[in-house]
């Protein structure tokens, strides 16, 4: 099973990104922060360089309204050689997402995002979409049948599915528990459309929920706040057990500092994420947070001091 990072603001960063990559290797799949059409069209050079190297795995995530904005953008992504998949946001329900008609606010006009994936069809690269199962609190099967046949129309044929509604009258926080969860749904979408590869996201947070999904022949799910309070998730777990995590580590801060941009504490942010239900872990998050230096950090996991069992 390949486990995708959804994407999630402030914390799915260059650092973490590539921690997952460094811990899990092909075995995990990440997502860019979202990133507004408009940040790419007028800032190229400096948004990409905030959240990509050129050794980039991630798939950048974008959101816009605009069909000509969006088509701009994407023929400056067409000439990125390190970037091979668009995933298309349809699913954000922030209000300063809603402001612009972006995320979910933008599928309240469906003619508007069909013209929008029209462009997207024209990508050179890879495309996906994300988005929610439904919008409001009562469940709608058209909601979701009606957009999964427009993106099967513009040939996206893969389609990560938050499997509960989103509600724009309530905040990001509340729209991670509001209305309930509906794995119901999402499988009987999963029967209905065998064309697309729809992958589930939204609380799968225990191997019950991740075996039950590889009994219905899913080979891809998303997880997100599971893996950005707790990075060694599946190892923990046992769902995919790393060797030698110091080495992982030492490989991976030895990558950032090849980076143009190296920043200690989103370095010790991402770290933090390991320590997670480990004995000890508040002596050693302390002991990570209180180092001066990068080399500090880097001689915590040389000298092997953290106790990983």
């Amino acid at each position: 099973m390949i486990f995708h990072v959804a994407p999630m603001m402030g914390y799915t960063d260059y650092y973490f990104r590539n921690l997952m990559h460094f811990l899990y290797e092909d075995k995990v799949k990440t997502y860019s922060e979202m990133i507004v059409d408009k940040a790419i069209i007028f800032n190229t050079e400096k948004t990409l360089t905030k959240h990509f190297c050129t050794l980039n795995k991630s798939v950048i995530q974008i959101a816009g309204s605009n069909p000509n904005e969006i088509s701009q953008c994407l023929n400056i992504i067409n000439n990125i050689p390190y970037i091979s998949e668009i995933n298309f946001n349809l699913g954000c329900p922030s209000s300063r997402v809603q402001e612009n008609k972006l995320g979910l606010a933008l599928t309240q006009y469906p003619e508007q995002v069909n013209n929008c994936l029209k462009e997207f069809s024209k990508s050179k690269k890879i495309v996906s979409v994300k988005c929610r199962l439904g919008l409001g609190l009562d469940e709608d099967q058209d909601y979701i049948y009606n957009f999964l046949n427009m993106f099967k129309s513009n040939n996206i044929g893969k389609v990560i599915i938050h499997c509960r509604n989103g509600v724009l009258n309530l905040n990001t926080k509340k729209n991670r528990t509001i209305p309930n969860i509906n794995y119901k749904l999402f499988l009987k979408c999963l029967k209905d459309f065998p064309d697309i590869q729809l992958i589930p996201n939204g609380e799968i947070n225990n191997l019950d929920i991740i075996n039950n999904f590889n009994k219905h022949n899913i080979t891809d799910v998303m997880i997100g706040r599971k893996f950005s309070d707790e990075s060694l998730f599946l190892h923990n777990n046992g769902i995919s057990k790393i060797n030698d995590i110091d080495s992982k580590v030492i490989n991976y801060l030895s990558f950032i500092l090849q980076y143009p941009i190296v920043k200690k504490n989103l370095i010790q942010k991402s770290l933090l994420t390991l320590l997670t239900n480990l004995k000890d872990s508040k002596k050693y998050k302390k002991k990570i947070l209180n180092t001066k230096t990068i080399d500090e950090i880097l001689s915590i996991f040389q000298k092997r001091e953290i106790i990983w069992s």
